[in-house]
């Protein structure tokens, strides 16, 4: 059975010199940071993010809140074609790791984030029509618009 001392760990970080909790507290910062903006981790936020934007067209559409042949689909389109070959190019650099630090090193990452912006734009977009298509139906009563929403959502 292991034997665990009677002092707490603050005893032992205080006789470690400062120098060294600093170094611990940065690396430790770095190895956060460095995960949040891996490329494998914004590219499954960007995943996530195309999944909700077209269930959130999916579900608009099914309501019959957004005609058929709309503007908001051609760029729905064309933005889960963006997507789809960022993601496939950067799955393709992460093979190799000179390819990953090079892709890194020409904006891999912001091209990433500017991607996951354009998709939580758009499922914005469509929320927004949304809504402001339940509040134009004038034959809805309040109550039916709640409900409405309501099972939308589930």
């Amino acid at each position: 059975m292991p034997c665990f001392p009677d002092q707490p760990v603050s005893a032992l970080a205080s006789a470690l010199p400062t120098n060294a909790l600093v170094a611990i507290v940065v690396l430790a910062f770095t190895a956060v940071i460095a995960y949040y903006i891996s490329p494998h981790h914004l590219v499954n936020i960007l995943i996530t993010a195309i999944d909700a934007a077209e269930r959130t067209y999916i579900d608009a559409q099914g309501a019959g809140l957004l005609p058929a042949e709309t503007e908001i689909l051609e760029m729905f389109l064309q933005l889960q074609d963006k997507a789809s070959a960022t993601i496939e190019e950067t799955w393709r650099s992460s093979l190799s790791w000179r390819t990953s630090v090079r892709d890194f090193f020409r904006g891999r990452i912001f091209i990433l984030m500017c991607c996951i912006r354009e998709v939580h734009r758009l499922e914005t977009r469509i929320k927004i029509l949304k809504e402001s298509r339940l509040r134009a139906e004038s034959s809805l009563s309040p109550r039916a618009i709640y409900l409405r929403r309501r099972s939308g959502s589930i």
